[in-house]
């Protein structure tokens, strides 16, 4: 007998400034985990939220953004940016850690 796989394989990060609302994360996610947000960005764009915990790691929503605005990760690695703990509740001010980022 083998063990089922967690419902939850990772967490979705999203950069809100980076968001310029193509909506391509929210539409091709399989498991419907995000869904536009009714603030504004810094741009004046609708960005992404997280509604349920349930992303399944298949990286479509990091592979079609073309703002690199979104990021995934397996649950055993939290988020951690430069400047303290990446939020993940689509509040402003959250975002992704980014490479070559000095503290």
């Amino acid at each position: 007998m083998t063990a089922c796989p967690p419902p939850v394989r990772g967490h979705v990060l999203i950069k809100v400034e980076r968001c310029k609302g193509c909506q391509f994360c929210v539409e091709f996610c399989p498991q419907h985990v995000l869904r536009l947000s009714t603030e504004f960005n810094a741009k004046g764009y609708h960005y992404p939220i997280v509604v349920k915990d349930e992303c399944i790691l298949c990286s479509l929503c990091l592979s079609l953004c073309p703002e690199y605005a979104i990021q995934s990760r397996p649950p055993a690695s939290p988020p951690v940016a430069a400047n303290g703990p990446v939020r993940r509740d689509g509040a402003e001010g959250s975002g992704i850690p980014t490479q070559g980022t000095k503290p």
